[in-house]
């Protein structure tokens, strides 16, 4: 199976009116999706195997020096991603579209002024809290499963508050950027981050193609070409289950902590491809993705001293 299959049908609700066709739930135990859990896990315990007996280059391991980045990294990949977002009247992603009313205003404006402290890193923590609050009421106005797929803000929200948000932002003039102090401050803003990342392809790839293959199947009849495997006779059905299960399994391999710097390169590959495709929606969909990964890429766990000096300046 190739990331390709995932690639193409990547947040199919960002481009497919989801409120058409629920997430069917009781698909859970039906054979297909048990199969994909089977080889999703299969997958995780392959990364095992390759995170043990391969060695990483030195030269990529070097990276790490460059792990104080990664709070800047993110605040800029989601502080542009939410202001792009509220100008175009969405909340997060396209597929959270905003009423024109008062409470769509107000959503818009608290989403916008989040992206611009978020990109100066003033009251970065405080930004992050309210972030957070955001999604819990935005509920409401959308549901639970809609904001569970954007849980990769959360993990870059509590990454934030953990981490704090870099030497280059306001706050560290304020000589508030520094981390929690705490022994295992980085490993969990780390962790939590990763965690985030990956539940939410994981529970993607529920949501939008292997507990909803008529949502899948609307936009490959929207798009036909998107079904890439259609000339050597792979019918929809079988393309859509095979880009659930890719996509199930790398959410499921970034949960397990395995082989996270060459899927973190996949990823970004993928994403940039598929920007062909989609344009700008996207890219705005995907800019807090590009954050994480790069961040993950350079300092995938905080085993190295280096990671844990430049992720715990208050110690």
């Amino acid at each position: 199976m190739t990331p390709l299959f995932s690639g193409v049908l990547a947040h199919v609700k960002w481009f497919t009116d989801p409120r058409l066709h629920p997430t069917q739930y009781g698909l859970l135990l039906s054979v297909p999706v048990i199969a994909a859990f089977l080889l999703a896990i299969g997958a995780a315990g392959v990364g095992y195997l390759i995170q043990h007996r391969v060695p990483e280059p030195k030269a990529v391991r070097a990276l790490e020096r460059y792990a104080k980045t990664g709070p800047l990294a993110l605040r800029i990949a989601l502080g542009i991603a939410l202001i792009a977002a509220s100008v175009a009247n969405w909340l997060f992603v396209p597929s959270l579209v905003l009423d024109q009313d008062l409470v769509g205003l107000a959503l818009r404006v608290v989403e916008a002024a989040c992206g611009l402290f978020l990109l100066a890193g003033l009251f970065t923590r405080y930004v992050a809290i309210v972030l957070a609050l955001l999604g819990i009421v935005a509920m409401f106005p959308f549901s639970v499963e809609s904001i569970l797929e954007q849980v990769h803000i959360l993990g870059i929200a509590v990454f934030l508050v953990i981490a704090g948000p870099g030497v280059m932002s306001f706050d560290a003039r304020r000589q508030a950027d520094r981390s929690i102090a705490h022994e295992k401050a980085p490993a969990a803003a780390i962790n939590l981050l990763r965690i985030a990342m990956g539940f939410g392809i994981a529970y993607g790839a529920l949501t939008e193609k292997l507990l909803n293959p008529p949502l899948a199947q609307a936009l490959l009849d929207q798009s036909p070409f998107l079904n890439v495997l259609r000339p050597v006779g792979v019918s929809d059905p079988v393309f859509i289950w095979l880009a659930g299960v890719t996509e199930l399994a790398v959410g499921v391999v970034i949960l397990s902590g395995q082989i996270t710097r060459p899927v973190m390169a996949v990823g970004f590959a993928l994403f940039t491809v598929t920007l062909i495709v989609f344009g700008v929606p996207e890219l705005i969909g995907h800019l807090p993705y590009y954050g994480i990964m790069l961040t993950l890429f350079i300092a995938p766990d905080a085993d190295s001293w280096r990671v844990q000096r430049a992720l715990r300046r208050a110690a």
